[in-house]
């Protein structure tokens, strides 16, 4: 296919990289509205001795479904995004820069947007949303990226520092909470796993989810801090020119500590030690394995001359509408899933139905990009965000 000079005026592994993640994203998401997998329950809630590697070896019916599905998908998608997002920021800092604009200047008006946004999309159509972290993170670290480089390499360290302290505080505490627990208290946990307990009241769960706000967004201070830090790394490496054709070494220093070292130590964790450091490989062994996706694309398509093929096309399609996407995937997710809507989570039974599912989603969304971005430049939420902050 001939590329476009819109093509060529973009780096379209940005582009790729975004749409990988919000599709990535769904592939761990999809399985919480068909239903929690017993793995996870037993990862989270199981004794501290509890592996998936033992699991397999003891030919537990799935487990083998399990597992692959927790190494692949588990917290690297939600890395990449994050990574995704700090470099979208420094992306609008050299805009701003380059337009004689004060930096942050009208940024915090953009994050605050996106904090709301993530606030509505937890409201009224899933309570996992990470964008109201993402816009509470921006509005942190923006002053930060103008401040000098040094300045940003120690907050960065500090900030790395902290988030991993932070996570490995969680994962003793949970090791020592769940050791101290009883059958029946363990039960109430894996229990309370479970949002709502009918969902075949779209506003009986909105109100859920607003009555039980501070529990519906535990997860929001960890994603803040493990934002803290990959926003700086990324804008780093994004500044560093992780993305040009003459930065082939430092996209394979990222490859070897992302993949190499990473991804041997993250699916080790997760096979060996499953329970004991479930909070350590979602959001920090996860989060190095992403940076290492990030270079691997970055490579791809600087060798092919910023070049996309069809399959290119596809993801970065969805990655140009990333907001648009990550909204109307969830959307799809719940009404097809939730006994509001179709009902699949009680008609489904195994795996294969809800990829399938999974693949239906996917379709629809790089359908529906396409044919969108034929006509507008940009997706009807980036449109909207747009013009309310411009």
């Amino acid at each position: 296919m001939r590329t476009t000079s819109a093509e060529r005026s973009r780096i379209v592994a940005l582009d790729v990289a975004r749409g990988i993640a919000i599709l990535g994203t769904l592939a761990t998401n999809i399985w919480i509205f068909a239903g929690v997998s017993s793995a996870s329950l037993d990862a989270l809630f199981g004794s501290g001795g509890f592996t998936l590697a033992g699991e397999v070896a003891a030919g537990t019916p799935g487990a083998v479904v399990d597992t692959v599905l927790h190494l692949v998908t588990d917290g690297k998608f939600l890395g990449l995004l994050t990574i995704m997002f700090g470099i979208g920021m420094e992306i609008q800092r050299q805009s701003a820069l380059r337009h004689g604009k004060r930096w942050p200047g009208g940024y915090y008006w953009r994050a605050a947007l996106l904090a709301i946004e993530g606030l509505l999309n937890y409201i009224f159509v899933f309570e996992f949303d990470v964008l109201m972290a993402y816009g509470l993170t921006a509005l942190a670290i923006a002053p930060v990226v103008a401040r000098s480089e040094r300045v940003q390499k120690v907050l960065m360290w500090v900030a790395l520092v902290v988030h991993v302290a932070v996570i490995a505080l969680l994962d003793a505490f949970l090791a020592i909470a769940f050791h101290l627990a009883t059958e029946e208290e363990l039960a109430e946990m894996a229990d309370s796993l479970q949002f709502y307990e009918s969902t075949d009241s779209y506003a009986a769960m909105v109100r859920t989810r607003l009555a039980d706000f501070v529990d519906g967004r535990m997860e929001m201070p960890v994603l803040i801090t493990m934002g803290l830090a990959m926003f700086l790394v990324g804008a780093r490496l994004y500044r560093a020119g992780l993305f040009h054709a003459g930065q082939t070494r430092l996209r394979r220093k990222v490859l070897v500590v992302g993949l190499v070292v990473g991804l041997p130590l993250d699916w080790g964790l997760r096979l060996f030690a499953t329970s004991s450091v479930a909070m350590t490989t979602r959001y920090v062994t996860s989060a190095v394995v992403a940076f290492g996706i990030l270079a691997l694309i970055a490579e791809y398509y600087v060798r092919r001359g910023n070049r996309l093929g069809g399959v290119g096309r596809a993801l970065s399609a969805v990655g140009r509408m990333a907001l648009t996407c990550y909204i109307l995937q969830n959307l799809l997710a719940s009404v097809l899933f939730y006994d509001f809507g179709f009902g699949l989570a009680r008609r489904i039974d195994g795996t294969v139905g809800v990829f399938v599912v999974y693949l239906l989603i996917c379709a629809v969304m790089i359908a529906f990009s396409r044919v969108w971005l034929r006509r507008f430049a940009r997706g009807p939420v980036e449109s909207v965000m747009h013009r309310l902050h411009s």
